[in-house]
């Protein structure tokens, strides 16, 4: 039980790697706040099977792109949690485009999500909880498209290379407040894995398209996930670590 004690928000909970995050956490003994867009279905489902492991569960429809909603989400954490310990920015969409087809609004809206709610959880986060508290732990969600380059989401991949740079810029600032700043570059099937899939297939051929489809479960990423919100990472800030079967 690491994060037993413990206070965690993780965003984008509804499927995929938040809501494998989540459920890892709650097996820890974490009490969670979780967070989705519109899935509202998926979000009470994750939060239920949260529940059972025994912890508090709570959470709420946010859209993460938004500073209203998530300093309304913070005023949520505070008045139903009462402080928070754990960040997990994993809140995100992706919609594959080529290059020149992509319009300035799917830019915008791509960045404003990942990006721009990276920043806006994190800060709000920061000043209203783990300042006062005196620690705190953020985990990021990069992607190996920021770093080697693909097909398909240059808007998504800028997204994601300015959330490395993010996490170990802040990092540096917040080392002397002992708030630990990591992030993770991970592969696994999820709902935008199958989006690529599609894209693959349709760009590349059908065996492009398989590949994405064969990928590993959400479940083989949760240990680096508890690993960054326990204190087995106290000294550990500003990494970008890939959980990615050695694909990078």
């Amino acid at each position: 039980m690491r994060l037993s004690g413990k206070k965690a928000l993780v965003t984008g909970a509804s499927r995929g790697i938040g809501r494998s995050v989540a459920l890892g956490y709650a097996r820890e003994g974490a009490d969670l706040f979780l967070t989705a867009r519109e899935d509202k279905e998926g979000l009470a489902k994750t939060v239920e099977d949260a529940r059972a492991f025994g912890v508090k569960a709570a959470g709420g429809l946010y859209n993460a792109a938004s500073l209203e909603d998530v300093s309304r989400l913070m005023d949520d954490v505070q008045s139903k949690m009462g402080g928070l310990d754990v960040l997990v920015n994993n809140a995100g969409i992706i919609r594959p485009t080529p290059f020149l087809e992509i319009s300035p609004e799917q830019f915008e809206k791509t960045v404003r999500t990942h990006l721009f709610g990276t920043f806006y959880h994190t800060q709000e986060a920061v000043r209203r909880f783990m300042i006062p508290a005196k620690s705190g732990k953020i985990i990021n969600l990069s992607a190996p498209a920021a770093l080697r380059g693909s097909y398909g989401v240059v808007d998504y991949a800028s997204a994601k290379g300015g959330i490395a740079a993010f996490t170990r810029n802040v990092a540096k600032e917040l080392a002397p407040l002992n708030i630990q700043v990591n992030a993770v570059v991970p592969v696994a099937k999820t709902r935008m894995t199958e989006a690529l899939a599609v894209y693959y297939a349709g760009e590349f051929g059908a065996e492009a398209g398989k590949r994405l489809e064969e990928l590993s479960d959400t479940e083989r990423l949760v240990g680096i996930f508890v690993y960054f919100a326990c204190a087995d990472s106290d000294y550990v800030t500003g990494q970008v670590v890939a959980a990615d079967g050695g694909m990078l």
